[in-house]
């Protein structure tokens, strides 16, 4: 902590005056890249990962069927070719057979298939399950009773690998315990026996997962994975199949959620298995240290399947949760790059006036918004309210950092900034309000404007809530510390509900915690925000606010919405797709159960000895293919 205030100190006496914020050091470790990541992670699993800090370590450690290029677009990964049918329904992945576990062990499609089980297992409480809610039956299969498929241990059971001696046993079940069915042997996606009993994946709480034969488990009925949309006709192929056509399915393929676990590491030690002294990974670096709140060290690995992208030898990760330390600790040379958005706002005007080379500023897939927890805060005037009451063109000269204010969810880039090709796609004019989102293949998707400021209707609703509920509730809102931009928007939005009446308290929470508490509805309005992995509302940001959904933080859950969400499905055309969409996301933001108040942009500081430091509109870097020289 010396240390960092130093630093702070260093960095405030002056301004640099040369071409680079940060000091260059007159001799770079060309082997080591030190990075400045955003905050410290709250899972390296990628079955629950949920944060942005956590998602670009989790893909320097785990391949998946495609990952990102350097333009954040998805790229042949574990699957070297895919097919994908006419109706956008079935899509069926080829693995290449070189790929492999820091074990030795190969990646196959049943390792896919597992994670992928993994995930939908309404027991495992991942947050990342809603990207794969488009498979067939997935949601059913998810939002089934989390006390289905519970069976009592009859007499003791050994937990071991599948096929293996009792003798080989990891871990027991004591008669009368409770354990979970989640798959057997030989089903659609799951491995052959190899002995030809039926064998039984069980799970337990608080305990290791294993294989047992089946007939030691009483019969019963249960919720089986077969009726999944998933099947792996053999080790190298993987088909999923989508309850309606999906035609972003392959964007969500390089997504946290379907980078591959491996049974062996996962069932022995389910919660502590990302230690580094039991992780097993697959990617291009392999987990040295996690020092938690200090550093995270990675090193290349040498079971990965294409060691010439891997450009270093070690990766270490500074976990800043404090957006000035870790702008000074790169102004001291202390890293090689930092994370996005990890300068402090009051530092932006000089970075921008002196335009340092060092600093760059570019687009970004993703939007800053207020969840409002439409369970404690039930009234929608309130809600509606609260959105109508901020003028969000004042925002901009809060963080400096050049973001486009807005009411609209999904994000997009101004419409006044497109050419004249781009504004015909969107069928739009110049003067048109708001953001719209370019989309592949020429397509446009045009967001509806949302609950702008207009305090005059903001007081008629605020009126309207006092008339229905009497006694207008207690109002909180959360943010996460470590950003002085999340402080002083705090502030801002403070006195704007105080302008039309409302007392709302400011709480600053830690980032993980704040992350627990909110997924738990512990908590009012909280500041969050969400980053698209591809260029399509339906892939990231409306799947958000489903009923049901695993990261649905606001508890929103419309018939209205649902309904119009599921017109959406049997679309073909993806003209036809989007004015559904754009008709259902208004339905949403009438509601106000989210408050949009910006497009993000991309803030970076990276020296100069840094190449292939990609910062695409998804913000996923694939920092293995970083060098320095």
């Amino acid at each position: 902590m010396v240390r960092v205030r130093l630093l702070l100190v260093a960095a405030a006496c002056s301004v640099p005056d040369g071409d680079y914020f940060g000091r260059v050091p007159d001799d770079v470790d060309t082997t080591h890249f030190r990075w400045c990541n955003q905050g410290e992670p709250d899972h390296l699993d990628p079955a629950l990962a949920s944060s942005t800090a956590s998602a670009t370590i989790v893909d320097l450690l785990f391949d998946g069927l495609t990952v990102y290029d350097m333009h954040g677009t998805p790229t042949p990964g574990l699957a070297a070719s895919w097919d994908i049918s006419p109706d956008q329904r079935a899509f069926t992945f080829h693995l290449r057979r070189d790929a492999k576990w820091s074990n030795g062990r190969g990646v196959t499609a049943y390792d896919v298939a597992f994670s992928a089980l993994r995930e939908l297992d309404p027991r495992s409480g991942s947050p990342n399950a809603d990207t794969l809610l488009p498979v067939a039956n997935a949601k059913a299969f998810y939002t089934r009773d989390r006390a289905a498929n519970r069976r009592v241990a009859a007499h003791e059971l050994a937990l071991r690998d599948l096929g293996a001696p009792i003798d080989a046993a990891y871990a027991r079940v004591p008669a009368g315990g409770e354990v979970w069915l989640l798959m057997q042997s030989g089903g659609r996606a799951t491995l052959p026996s190899p002995d030809g009993r039926a064998w039984s994946y069980v799970t337990q709480q608080g305990g290791a997962w294993g294989w047992v034969p089946a007939d030691e488990l009483a019969p019963g009925d249960w919720a089986s994975p077969e009726v999944l949309g998933i099947d792996v006709p053999d080790p190298y192929t993987i088909r999923f199949t989508t309850a309606d056509p999906t035609p972003y399915f392959v964007d969500l393929t390089a997504n946290r959620a379907l980078r591959t676990t491996p049974i062996e590491a996962v069932s022995r030690a389910p919660d502590a298995w990302t230690d580094p002294a039991r992780i097993v990974t697959s990617g291009p670096y392999r987990l040295a240290a996690w020092i938690a709140r200090d550093r995270i060290e990675l090193e290349r690995a040498p079971t990965y399947r294409d060691p010439g992208e891997v450009k270093t030898e070690r990766i270490t990760i500074y976990p800043f949760d404090d957006q000035a330390a870790a702008t000074n600790f790169y102004f001291a040379a202390g890293c090689d790059a930092t994370a996005s958005n990890a300068i402090p706002s009051t530092w932006l005007p000089v970075m921008a006036e002196h335009r340092y080379k060092d600093y760059r500023v570019s687009p970004y897939l993703g939007v800053y918004f207020l969840w409002v927890n439409t369970q404690v805060v039930a009234n929608r005037h309130l809600r509606r309210a609260l959105s109508l009451a901020i003028d969000r063109t004042a925002i901009p000269r809060i963080t400096y950092g050049g973001e486009t204010p807005t009411a609209q969810l999904t994000p997009g880039a101004p419409i006044a900034s497109l050419t004249d090709a781009e504004l015909a796609a969107c069928g739009v004019s110049r003067t048109t309000p708001g953001v719209a989102l370019l989309m592949a293949d020429g397509l446009c998707y045009v967001p509806p404007l949302g609950l702008d400021y207009d305090p005059a209707e903001a007081r008629r609703e605020l009126a309207a809530a006092t008339a229905e509920l009497g006694t207008l509730p207690a109002l909180h809102y959360r943010y996460n510390t470590g950003s002085e931009g999340n402080k002083l928007i705090a502030e801002y939005l403070q006195s704007q509900w105080a302008a039309i009446g409302l007392d709302v308290q400011l709480e600053a929470q830690e980032w993980n915690a704040m992350l627990a508490d909110t997924a738990a509805g512990k908590y009012e309005i909280a500041r969050f925000g969400t980053l698209g992995s591809a260029p399509d509302t339906e892939s990231d940001f409306l799947p958000l606010f489903r009923c049901g959904t695993p990261d649905n933080r606001g508890k929103y859950c419309s018939a209205d919405f649902e309904r119009l969400m599921t017109e959406v499905g049997p679309l073909v055309d993806r003209r036809a797709r989007n004015a559904k969409l754009r008709e259902a996301e208004a339905v949403m933001l009438a509601d106000a159960p989210v408050i949009p108040l910006y497009v993000y942009t991309q803030k970076h500081l990276i020296k100069p000895y840094v190449h292939d430091y990609a910062d695409s509109i998804i913000d996923q870097p694939p920092l293995w293919r970083v060098w320095l020289k």
